[in-house]
């Protein structure tokens, strides 16, 4: 999957690229060293602690035996281990992933810290729960030929109390979608709201299944029947407007859609709302440092390369680019 869109030597020549390897390198084995340190020295802490603890020196020796060196290990990571963890981190970002989005996108734009805002993932219809806290990172904006699109890690929970006359209030946290998250300009004009998303009733209840989502009706509009039935097996769809998303799930386009789930082997959706289509994909974070790979090895280069291939392939497959999702 992705050959026909990076080929070998358009990746090994992005890989080559890459400048600054010795200096990354060397400060890859000094946090990895330091880091070591730090373990040893925590033990050891926690070993002394112990011992003195043992000898029921008073409520006050105590606490002080537990504060004291709780604070200074915490203290000592963030000077010792954390602002080297932080350089590693920046350099990472800069030399590696910056650079690679340059090679395989046009105009992009790269911010670590920064996600897509809460109203762009409620506007694309995927998840309906209410969210009660959103987390993410590694937002990236850019071109993939004409395709203008964006995407992000995103983390959005919703909680839960209880209330116990012994424990008092305990809130728990559960998660509504953990991956990435993807928005891409469709090139075509469309007036309704198409969801594809994962069949789970068909899967486990069979044909039950369809007819209780059909009878209970979806978070848009009506369901509505696709005549791949690989396809109507792993997903179900529903749209305000069901001629037209027959006619944004062209053939072609599902077997592409099918595909992309069968590749990434995760919870996949996809909407197409106002002109765009969001896809989210289920998954752990995206660019995330392996300190225990060295980075002059080619094939930790290739490494950092998979979650940027994977995911622009994924706009590649559904033919964005192609004359049929041309504005007109």
């Amino acid at each position: 999957m992705g050959e026909d869109l990076f080929t070998e030597d358009k990746i090994t020549s992005i890989c080559a690229q890459v400048e600054d390897i010795d200096a990354m390198e060397e400060l890859r084995l000094k946090f990895r060293k330091r880091r070591i340190n730090f373990v040893l020295t925590a033990v050891a802490v926690i070993v002394m602690a112990v011992v003195v603890l043992s000898f029921n020196t008073g409520a006050l020796v105590g606490t002080l035996t537990i504060v004291l060196p709780v604070v200074g290990l915490i203290v000592f990571y963030a000077f010792y281990v954390g602002t080297i963890s932080a350089n590693l981190h920046k350099r990472f970002q800069e030399n590696i992933i910056k650079r690679y989005l340059a090679a395989l996108l046009s105009d992009s734009e790269y911010e670590p810290e920064r996600r897509h805002d809460i109203d762009v993932y409620n506007h694309s219809l995927l998840y309906t729960t209410s969210v009660d806290r959103y987390n993410g990172n590694n937002y990236v904006t850019g071109k993939l030929d004409k395709t203008a699109l964006s995407f992000s890690f995103l983390h959005t929970e919703y909680k839960t109390e209880t209330h116990s006359s012994k424990s008092g209030t305990k809130t728990t946290w559960h998660t509504i979608f953990k991956g990435v998250f993807m928005q891409a300009d469709s090139n075509k004009n469309f007036a309704g709201k198409t969801l594809v998303l994962p069949d789970t009733a068909e899967k486990y209840l069979g044909g039950f299944g369809k007819w209780l989502q059909k009878t209970t009706g979806g978070a848009v509009g009506k369901m509505v029947y696709l005549e791949n039935v690989k396809f109507e097996k792993e997903f179900v769809v529903y749209s305000t407007d069901p001629v037209e998303a027959r006619y944004l799930l062209t053939p072609k386009i599902q077997e592409q859609i099918l595909a992309m789930k069968h590749f990434l082997k995760k919870d996949l959706r996809l909407s197409f709302v106002d002109n765009a289509i969001y896809i989210a994909i289920s998954r752990e974070n995206i660019f995330k440092l392996n300190v225990s790979l060295s980075f002059k090895k080619p094939e930790t280069l290739r490494y950092y390369m998979r979650d940027l291939i994977e995911l622009l392939t994924l706009i590649h497959l559904l033919d964005l680019n192609i004359r049929i999702w041309g504005r007109e």
